[in-house]
């Protein structure tokens, strides 16, 4: 019999260990871990597994929240961009007012530069938190691009974006070792890759 691999088994396991020890002391009377001390150690990590749900289901549920406002806001602030643009067409330095200004010629977009210090901030079952820095130099970034293979090579493939410098990255498989870095983009094209993470959830 192979030991459980999912925290669900591993927990129902050590569940079973424990009366399994307590209704048959005759048979197994000093148990190197005593029944309390497991069923207290699986308590631990009940108390730990629940807070963790509830933390990415905020986490993730927030996002969802915040997104959706920040879509509205970009809808209403672009809106009054666009009427007063056309407003004071022909006196265009009047946009200043509202921390605007006319649509600049000339100067060509740089690439964003490389994207720095990526880092796991929290991970779980199928899921994964990233959290990087953004570059130092190049031109201004339009979004972050996830990318992932597996660790014993193969081709780099898409499986993310964000415009911010935090990620949660869910439904990723179990029990395969990923290496993951991101890319600075906007419209000019994408900076270097990011140095990689490796994670096996």
């Amino acid at each position: 019999m192979r030991f459980p691999q999912t925290e669900p088994e591993i927990a129902a396991l050590a569940l079973r260990v424990v009366q399994g020890l307590r209704q048959a002391t005759e048979d197994f009377p000093a148990p190197p871990v005593p029944p309390d001390e497991l069923e207290a150690r699986l308590g631990t990590f009940n108390t730990a597994d629940a807070a963790t749900v509830v933390t990415h289901t905020t986490f993730r549920e927030q996002h969802v929240v915040k997104d959706e406002a920040l879509e509205d806001l970009v809808d209403g602030v672009k809106a009054d961009i666009k009427y007063a643009e056309i407003a004071v067409r022909d006196r265009p330095e009047k946009l200043s007012q509202l921390g605007w200004a006319g649509r600049r010629r000339g100067s060509a977009l740089e690439v964003p530069g490389e994207v720095r210090d990526i880092g796991i901030r929290v991970e779980g079952d199928t899921w994964v938190v990233f959290d990087w820095k953004p570059p130092v130099d190049g031109g201004a970034v339009a979004a972050y691009k996830i990318q992932r293979r597996k660790r014993d090579g193969g081709s780099w493939k898409d499986v993310g974006t964000s415009v911010e410098t935090a990620h949660l990255l869910s439904g990723q498989p179990r029990g395969i070792e990923f290496e993951y870095r991101l890319l600075a983009v906007n419209r000019a094209g994408a900076g270097q890759p990011s140095a990689t993470v490796t994670v096996v959830l």
